[in-house]
């Protein structure tokens, strides 16, 4: 009985000494099989560079290059003829016109009374016209109708033209439209040439010495 029990405790142990064995094998094969890898293992090459130098040049050959390289010599300069100076000629002055003497002009009365630092006043017109009216009403008291006019039953118009100066003087009075009748164009003078003016106002007609006046005289059966 005794020794069919430990038989199988022995082979146990003797299978278990073999794996052992087999196990350090196997691990000294891999350690001996590392240890030829990194003993074997190449070293890594080294790029080596190399410079190429020119052979040197002697410094007679350098001398030469220089002398052969021609030498550009500047264009000749051309000489320039001096000119000769002109002796300057003195201008002639233009001739001075004489002042030309102007005959005194007649000055008139009104021109000599204004001076000429002074402005002209302007003329006032209604004044103007209140004048020519009384003149036409002097000259229509002063108009008297013919009797044997208006027997004979002539009738019309006639305009007379006159002239006044400032003080009231009858320049001129002459008919510039007939009514037809010489009777009716007499008595229509007659009447102008009768009448007494006055003088004109200070601002009536500033700068004139006289006036022209035209009125027409209506001669009529029925006035």
């Amino acid at each position: 009985m005794n020794i069919a029990i430990h038989f199988p405790i022995y082979q146990r142990r003797e299978s278990a000494a073999q794996i052992g064995t087999l196990l350090l094998g196997v691990v000294i094969l891999l350690l001996s099989q590392t240890m030829i890898v990194h003993h074997e293992e190449p070293l890594a090459e080294i790029p080596v560079s190399l410079t190429i130098l020119p052979p040197p040049v002697a410094p007679e050959k350098i001398v030469e290059k220089i002398v052969e390289q021609p030498v550009v010599q500047p264009p000749p300069q051309k000489m320039v003829e001096p000119v000769p100076q002109q002796t300057p000629v003195a201008a002639t002055p233009a001739p001075v016109p004489s002042p030309v003497a102007l005959p005194n002009l007649p000055v008139s009365p009104t021109q000599q009374a204004i001076p000429e630092h002074l402005e002209m006043p302007h003329s006032n017109s209604a004044a103007e016209s209140l004048f020519a009216q009384d003149v036409r009403v002097s000259i229509e008291r002063k108009k008297i109708y013919p009797e044997t006019a208006r027997d004979l039953g002539m009738t019309g118009a006639v305009e007379v033209m006159y002239v006044l100066d400032r003080s009231g003087k009858l320049i001129k009075a002459e008919i510039i439209a007939s009514s037809g009748y010489k009777l009716l164009d007499k008595a229509a003078l007659a009447a102008v040439q009768s009448a007494s003016y006055k003088a004109f106002p200070a601002d009536a007609w500033i700068g004139e010495g006289s006036k022209e006046f035209r009125t027409r005289l209506v001669f009529s059966i029925n006035d």
